[in-house]
């Protein structure tokens, strides 16, 4: 056995002890024997075919190594890597994490840096999955975009001190998770003529995944009923802003608006009590939890399908024909300053 090998040895031995323990804690804490089979072989395939061959250490080692490995390695290498895998890595990584610090073999600040790490990146990270499985986009590109999207320190997301890119009417359930004080935000009854239509939506928590401790949130535009479906991980109103924005630029590419990146927005958090909009919203939530019952669908195809459900309170019908028509008579981005929701830049992105 030469040194690589006995180095290989010595590394397998080590995380298979420390998966061993994760599996009989997973057991205790009550995690179904699938939920934690799961977990179990996200765990080992980064142990064992990453941290190794790559990083020469063990999981306690390499828990500094999760965004070379999600952002990148995970999207190239792994045939199965999709936005929805990505979030699972991360939900695995907080539980075993976490239990090592528990046990004592990582320090408090060590998973301090960790979920530091994934609050600050993990929108990026989506970002280029969704744009490496997207055979428009050439493949040099994919990394490139990250340039105008560097993570930046989430900003107060107080009213009386966000800026407006976007306006979100927040509802009570998303408030409440959130921790933002409802009573607290400016009151606008017609969001609809608060600035431009495709800066304003109404956000509201529809459901969530216990096991991967995943929330899901809808967007709804409050001119077109226009909705987008986005996940949340982190507890973070800015990380779900952040990649609320990457979704939504991509249905503009996807309707052919070539654009620069939307860069990591800010925005204004309102209230009100418009009906036309949380009636429609409404309708369009029990829609949302019909099709998530089909577990064929991903994300892009629920949306897809949500889109395409006919409402009265539009003259166009569907949503996705409203959104299709204001795309091109009145686009999100122009060429000139105007109170859309962001310009194109003024000078090439370097």
């Amino acid at each position: 056995m030469d040194d690589y090998d006995r180095r290989r040895a010595a590394l397998e031995t080590v995380n298979s002890t420390l998966i061993n323990e994760f599996r009989a804690e997973l057991g205790s804490n009550g995690s179904s024997p699938k939920a934690a089979a799961a977990h179990i072989e996200r765990l080992s395939f980064f142990a064992n075919t990453y941290l190794i061959d790559y990083c020469d250490q063990s999981l306690a080692e390499g828990y500094g190594q999760i965004g070379g490995y999600l952002g990148d390695w995970f999207i190239r290498k792994a045939m199965w890597a999709s936005p929805s895998e990505i979030k699972a890595n991360i939900a695995t990584f907080r539980k075993f994490y976490a239990f090592l610090k528990n046990s004592g073999r990582l320090t408090q600040e060590e998973l301090d840096e960790l979920k530091g790490e994934i609050a600050a990146e993990s929108p990026l990270w989506l970002g280029r999955q969704q744009r490496y499985s997207d055979p428009q986009i050439p493949f040099e590109d994919v990394w490139d975009f990250d340039a105008g999207l560097s993570p930046q320190p989430a900003g107060p997301t107080h009213p009386q001190v966000a800026v407006t890119h976007f306006t979100f009417m927040c509802t009570g359930l998303t408030a409440k998770h959130f921790g933002i004080p409802l009573a607290t935000l400016p009151k606008v009854d017609n969001l609809a003529d608060a600035d431009h239509w495709a800066a304003c939506w109404r956000c509201d928590l529809f459901g969530s995944d216990i096991e991967s401790g995943t929330f899901y949130f809808i967007f709804t535009n409050a001119r077109t009923f226009f909705s987008l479906i986005v996940p949340n991980t982190d507890g973070s109103f800015a990380t779900l802003i952040a990649f609320f924005s990457e979704i939504l630029h991509h249905q503009f590419q996807l309707a052919g608006h070539s654009s620069a990146p939307l860069a990591l927005p800010t925005f204004k958090l309102v209230r009100g009590q418009p009906r036309v909009l949380i009636g429609s919203q409404n309708d369009l939530r029990r829609m949302a939890l019909y099709l998530f019952e089909d577990p064929s669908l991903s994300l892009d195809s629920l949306c897809l399908r949500l889109n395409h459900t006919p409402l009265s309170a539009l003259p166009e019908a569907f949503p996705d024909r409203a959104f299709a028509q204001l795309l091109t008579s009145d686009p999100p981005l122009a060429s000139s300053p105007t109170p859309n929701i962001i310009p194109f830049p003024q000078a090439p992105r370097p």
